[in-house]
Parts: C-alpha cells; sequence; structure tokens
C-alpha cells in the first residue's frame, strides 16, 4: 500500500497505518466560512457546587431516617447519603430494573411529583428483618410485587416524612404524601425524556446487607425554591419579615408586663434570720431613688411617693442610677 506524500510517516517502530487520497482530503476540508455550533445551556450538567443547600438538606434527612427506620424493623439500620447526580429522565426510564419498586409522592406544597427508587433486593431484606428475621436476601425477585411487600414499601415511604419536613425545614415547609407505587417500569413515566432530573442516592445498610434509595427529583419541583438551594451558607437565606414589623409592634404595645419596684435592702445574718418573730422589726434606710424592674431586667429609676393616696413612682431616667 502507499502513503499520499502530504501524509506523515510514523516512526519506524511503530505499525504503519496508510489512508487514502479521498480520506486525506476530508480531513483537510474545511466547513463554511462563518459557520456557528449551536450549544444548548440547558444541558449544563448540576454538579453539587451548584446546589450546596441540597447536598446539606439531603446529609440531614439521612441522619434523621436511621433511628427512624431502626425503630420500624426493630434492628439496628443506618442511611448514608452518596451523591447528587443529573440524569435525563428517559435514561433514568431505561436503567429501572423489572420488577421495580418505584413511588410516585408529592412534596407539598412544591409542584409536580417526585420518584422514590428503592432497591427491590434492600426492600425485601427489610421486610425479612420487619417481620422478626434476620435480613436475609431474598431468592425470588419477583416477591417484591407481593402486596405484603407493597405494604410494607408504602409503610417505609410514611415513615420519611417527618424526617424529610424536619430535613427541609431550612429551606421550606414540606409535606409528604404517597400517590401510588409502580412495579412496572413500563406503567411509569418520569417525564418527557430530555426532561432534567436530579437525582439524590442515600445507601442503607442492614446487617450484612446494603442497597440503595434514590430520590427523583424533577428540576420543574425545585424550581420554586432553587435560589435557597443554591447558598452555600448552611443555612437558607434569610427572608425579609418587613410585612410582620409593623403587626408584631402594634401588637406588643397591648403585651401585660408584671412591674415591681424595689424600695430598699436590708442585710442581716442566718442567725438574725432564724430568730425573727411576728412583730419583730427589720430596720433600713429610707429610699433615695428606687428602681422598677420588669422580672429582673431594670427598665427605669425613681422617687417613691404618695399620689392620690397611693404609693407612687416617679420616673426620672431609664435605667438604674
Amino acid at each position: 500500500m502507499s502513503t499520499p506524500e502530504n501524509a506523515m510517516s510514523p516512526p519506524e517502530d511503530s505499525a504503519r497505518v496508510a489512508i487514502s487520497a479521498e480520506e486525506v482530503s476530508a480531513l483537510l476540508e474545511k466547513g463554511p466560512t462563518g459557520a456557528a455550533v449551536p450549544f444548548d445551556f440547558s444541558q449544563r450538567r448540576v454538579s453539587r457546587t451548584q446546589l450546596p443547600m441540597l447536598e446539606y438538606l439531603c446529609k440531614s434527612f439521612a441522619e434523621r431516617v436511621g433511628p427512624t427506620l431502626s425503630g420500624l424493623i426493630g434492628r439496628e439500620a443506618a442511611m448514608q447519603f452518596e451523591s447528587l447526580r443529573y440524569a435525563k429522565a428517559g435514561d433514568l426510564q431505561a436503567a429501572l430494573p423489572a420488577p421495580a419498586t418505584i413511588s410516585l409522592v408529592r412534596l407539598k406544597p412544591l409542584p409536580n411529583l417526585a420518584f422514590i427508587s428503592i432497591d427491590p433486593a434492600l426492600l425485601l431484606v427489610l421486610l425479612d428483618g420487619f417481620f422478626g428475621g434476620s435480613g436475609r436476601a431474598a431468592g425470588d425477585p419477583q416477591a417484591v410485587v407481593a402486596p405484603a411487600a407493597q405494604r410494607f414499601c408504602a409503610l417505609l415511604i410514611r415513615s420519611f416524612a417527618a424526617d424529610l419536613g424536619a430535613a427541609w425545614t431550612p429551606v421550606t415547609p414540606v409535606e409528604l404524601e404517597l400517590v401510588r407505587q409502580e412495579t412496572n417500569p413500563r406503567f411509569l413515566r418520569l417525564g418527557e425524556p430530555q426532561d432534567k432530573m436530579v437525582v439524590a442516592s442515600f445507601t442503607v445498610v442492614f446487617g450484612a446487607h446494603s442497597g440503595r434509595i434514590e430520590w427523583i427529583l424533577p428540576e420543574s419541583l425545585l424550581s420554586p425554591i432553587r435560589e435557597a438551594l443554591a447558598s452555600d451558607s448552611g443555612k437558607a437565606p434569610e427572608r425579609p419579615q418587613a410585612p410582620w414589623a409593623p403587626v408584631l409592634g402594634a401588637s406588643l404595645q397591648h403585651a401585660l408586663l408584671e412591674a415591681r419596684a424595689v424600695l430598699a435592702h436590708a442585710q442581716i445574718s442566718l442567725g438574725e434570720l432564724v430568730r425573727l418573730a411576728p412583730g419583730d422589726i427589720i430596720p433600713i434606710d429610707a429610699p433615695q431613688q428606687v428602681s422598677l424592674f420588669a422580672g429582673d431586667v431594670p427598665l427605669y429609676h425613681g422617687k417613691f411617693g404618695i399620689s392620690q393616696g397611693r404609693n407612687a413612682l416617679k420616673i426620672i431616667a431609664r435605667g438604674v442610677a
């Protein structure tokens, strides 16, 4: 075989590869001058650094669920947060096992549905522990579609509700509602094939077994709180509460407060105290100034006197002299 003159010759100790003149011409051919290459900004990958607060919420949720899961199955179990990743709905749909254990849930008041995918083998191991077993792996994967397994799956999902609400409190109050369950991936639609999903992966460890639980969150579900999830401060940004300030201020003006005035102090020994009897007198000096307290907080100082036949305090200044 011959090599064209304008083709680069390989080193002597490497295998010689020849390309035709037509291939060389195609390699050297230039595209249209000034041709623009389209770039879809919506296909940017979602990384951990883009949603650091969501990672914080997932870690908090995993820490809370461990004791809840242990109490549910009566054995020690733990959940660990693994990662956040981005995927298209079509790719996730194709990767679902058959049979699957998918729960469709609402995170009120956020829009749209979220999905919880539980490793079928993990669900059967937890089910065995729930019924008093040692958490043995099931021999028949089809057992996951049995009514007992599906009822336990629903119980498991509902047990997440309180921990999820507590974990998400720094960003927004959420209420988990189980809509339905699905075991056949062909009857499930995560969304349009190109829809973007954020997948939060967790690992559950029970005895000698472990498995994965994944929360599949459409980006449209997270869009109302995306700014808060992008915060890297470890907590949600503070929201201004200006509309509440006048209402709270006006309400405080009518709050009842107990005030007390300390007229004088006297110091006696413990021996004198225990010898006191009805009718004894403890001498005190006439007060020059009196302090007015709310609880233990000094507010004003003034002079003690009589006004309209009642003991009274004339305010001189704020604070204590």
